[in-house]
């Protein structure tokens, strides 16, 4: 059973850097597990608890299988708050051989010097790079959301419930739309 509340939206997928380091390393080596490899993380945008949970040290962990099962994308799901909005992330920490468990040693040694925030890169910021190298194959993964928008929860609210016109809520950031919703709620305007 998931650890976090079920999808309702698409999943932004991240990658760690050394993840992006994997692909860059392996796209030298063989471009089709990479294609490959990429169109699994495609697959965690809208299912974000597929592949099977690890155990031991990778608890709350998730795998999945890239091309013959001789490669791994290892990754876990975490929250993101915007507000009260809740942006689920699933963030890709390796990619490697299945062999001699390495992706996991790996893991274990990336895990203990990344500390709890580690750098990462959108996918499409990487489907775009591979794409430079003539390898994006068709791919495109999400747009992440502009951090200063408004989340569709609030500007719904603002609309239906403080009848705010929907094109002034276009209008306002974010912080601008939530002192408006916070307004309304405290004064009833």
């Amino acid at each position: 059973m998931p650890d976090h509340p079920p999808q309702s939206r698409p999943a932004y997928v991240r990658l760690t850097t050394p993840a992006v380091d994997d692909l860059e390393h392996l796209l030298k080596k063989d471009p089709q597990i990479v294609r490959w490899a990429l169109k699994k993380m495609l697959l965690l945008e809208r299912d974000p608890d597929a592949g099977d949970p690890l155990l031991g040290q990778l608890v709350g962990w998730r795998k999945i299988t890239v091309g013959d099962r001789d490669w791994r994308i290892v990754w876990r799901v975490t929250t993101d708050e915007a507000g009260v909005l809740m942006i689920t992330i699933a963030e890709v920490w390796a990619v490697g051989a299945r062999s001699g468990d390495q992706v996991y040693a790996e893991m274990n040694a990336r895990l203990a010097s990344a500390g709890q925030n580690p750098t990462t890169v959108a996918l499409a910021e990487v489907i775009g790079m591979i794409g430079r190298h003539g390898d994006r194959d068709g791919l495109s993964a999400q747009a992440e959301p502009l951090p200063d928008t408004v989340p569709v929860w609030l500007r719904d609210r603002l609309v239906h419930t403080a009848g705010v016109p929907g094109g002034d809520v276009e209008e306002l950031t974010g912080e601008q739309a939530m002192q408006r919703w916070e307004r309304f709620m405290s004064t009833g305007e």
